[in-house]
């Protein structure tokens, strides 16, 4: 059997946190036209959504999967899970701050040492660096896809720019050294690290800001 496994309740959770995510990044992207009228929400397309749903799809999953596939190549029981207060403030804080900021945050991947083995259950160690490597493989992938899109970007397609500042925006705030975040991991296991890929991040971030 493949170490690489997904049970039904986790792509539920994914898609759920997916479209919370989508919808309070596409007020944070449109937030001129969505809380510029005098009607709340006047002017909201679905074409908003759509393409928010798109960048986030691509963005949010692909962080979330490098965190699964890294820890379970390491031997790790890893599942995502939805958080409701995270889904909560990811929409209630775009908003309340009329597109102004939001909590990247609606769940996590949850990592356990604990694993299936032919004798019932085996555990391994899981130290800083295993969850150094495991928490930076997230931000990674999203700043690696931000300069895929970054050139798509400055030639002035949409879905373009919208899908590489939602990258970018993902890979800066997951590095926050908060707890619950992977910037506290890497920060644990290497602050020389966590320097160098956070300035990146704020580079990459400001230079989709730009096109």
């Amino acid at each position: 059997m493949s170490k690489y496994h997904f049970s039904l309740e986790e792509v539920q959770h994914i898609a759920v946190a997916t479209v919370a995510l989508a919808f309070a990044f596409s007020l944070i992207l449109n937030r001129d036209v969505v809380f510029g009228g005098n009607l709340f929400f006047q002017g909201y397309k679905l074409s908003y959504f759509t393409d928010a749903l798109i960048a986030v799809g691509l963005a949010f999953t692909l962080h979330e999967l490098a965190h699964k596939f890294v820890a379970q190549k390491k031997g790790l029981w890893a599942e995502f899970r939805a958080w409701p207060m995270g889904l909560l403030m990811a929409v209630g804080l775009a908003v309340i701050t009329k597109g102004g900021f939001v909590f990247a945050a609606p769940g996590a991947t949850m990592i356990s040492n604990i694993r299936k083995s032919p004798f019932g259950f085996s555990s391994r160690s899981i130290d800083l660096k295993d969850m150094g490597i495991i928490g930076i493989s997230g931000p990674v992938v999203n700043v690696i896809l931000t300069a895929a899109f970054l050139p798509f970007a400055a030639m002035g397609f949409q879905l373009a720019i919208v899908t590489a500042q939602v990258n970018a925006w993902l890979a800066i705030f997951n590095m926050i050294p908060i707890s619950l975040l992977d910037g506290a991991k890497v920060w644990q296991w290497s602050k020389s690290i966590w320097i160098g890929f956070f300035a990146l991040c704020i580079g990459m971030f400001a230079i989709t800001l730009m096109v």
